[in-house]
């Protein structure tokens, strides 16, 4: 299918590897409108067949589609079930989705069993394989977990984060949902914006998988790792983001963009300034 966007979006991606094409295969974004939309990986997905007569979309363009079109989450479900989905043959990955509007909800989209299953959600946690229900089933497990110190003890002081013991810290989606689920709990109330930010970023990066530290034994010499990172503003409608060898932040805003300009505005999401350098800044 093809389709002229009604709404401005900014996201992350990948530029088609196809010869003279200027298409970009989107994983993440923002639209103008609020709503969010992230795709992650999802190997036991099941795309449905489609019948003789339909709309098709492929699956590597579903963000793109998703946050060019719609403004809230019942529109995206409403618009979904007028289309079939289907997996791009050119691509070995399957995806399951997480969306987001300004209510503050979130829309779970999978492909199981050769249908597509849908899932509001207050939580707003999505990592990799398995499906989301099984992720639910799985954080049930953990209910006993708490911010506040346990009664344990070392030199007559209680263990810090002891509230927390028995959370699981390896890399794993399984792990990093829980994970992701619980410390979104925080009790800290930010009071501007920069602390939203920080502490967002600060529990995104206990998610994080450093580069080198998992191997893929389907792919012979490759590994795996968190080769970037965003943080979606929807009230304000910024879009930040660092890379796995910079921790600078960066952010794109939408009230500084010309949303009616013709042509797409690229840019390279691996940037070189990596540090600042403060030697000769004066002493105080």
């Amino acid at each position: 299918m093809e389709w002229e966007n009604k709404l401005a979006f900014i996201g992350a991606g990948l530029k088609s590897l196809k010869p003279g094409w200027d298409t970009l295969y989107y994983w993440d974004g923002l639209n103008e409108a609020g709503l969010s939309i992230a795709s992650l990986f999802l190997g036991c997905s099941e795309y449905p067949e489609p019948p003789s007569s339909t709309t098709l979309l492929s699956n590597i363009n579903v963000v793109a589609y998703v946050l060019g079109n719609f403004k809230n989450l019942k529109e995206v479900e409403t618009g979904l079930t007028k289309l079939t989905i289907i997996k791009n043959t050119s691509f070995e990955d399957s995806y399951h989705y997480i969306i987001r509007d300004l209510s503050g909800n979130h829309l779970i989209v999978e492909f199981i069993n050769g249908k597509m299953r849908t899932y509001k959600t207050p939580l707003g946690v999505l990592t990799n394989d398995p499906p989301y229900k099984w992720h639910l089933e799985n954080l049930s497990l953990y209910e006993h977990l708490t911010l506040e110190d346990k009664c344990n003890a070392i030199c007559g002081f209680e263990i810090a984060g002891s509230g927390q013991l028995g959370i699981p810290g390896d890399p794993t989606p399984q792990s990093r949902f829980v994970r992701a689920a619980f410390l979104q709990q925080t009790a800290f109330l930010p009071k501007n914006l920069q602390q939203s930010i920080g502490v967002a970023r600060q529990i995104l990066q206990t998610l994080s998988v450093p580069v080198g530290t998992v191997y893929l034994r389907k792919y012979e010499g490759f590994y795996n790792w968190t080769q970037w990172s965003v943080l979606r503003d929807h009230t304000n409608l910024s879009y930040y983001f660092y890379t796995d060898f910079n921790s600078n932040l960066y952010g794109t805003h939408f009230h500084k963009l010309d949303l009616n300009a013709p042509n797409k505005v690229k840019f390279n999401i691996t940037q070189s300034d990596w540090y600042q350098d403060i030697t000769n800044i004066k002493k105080f």
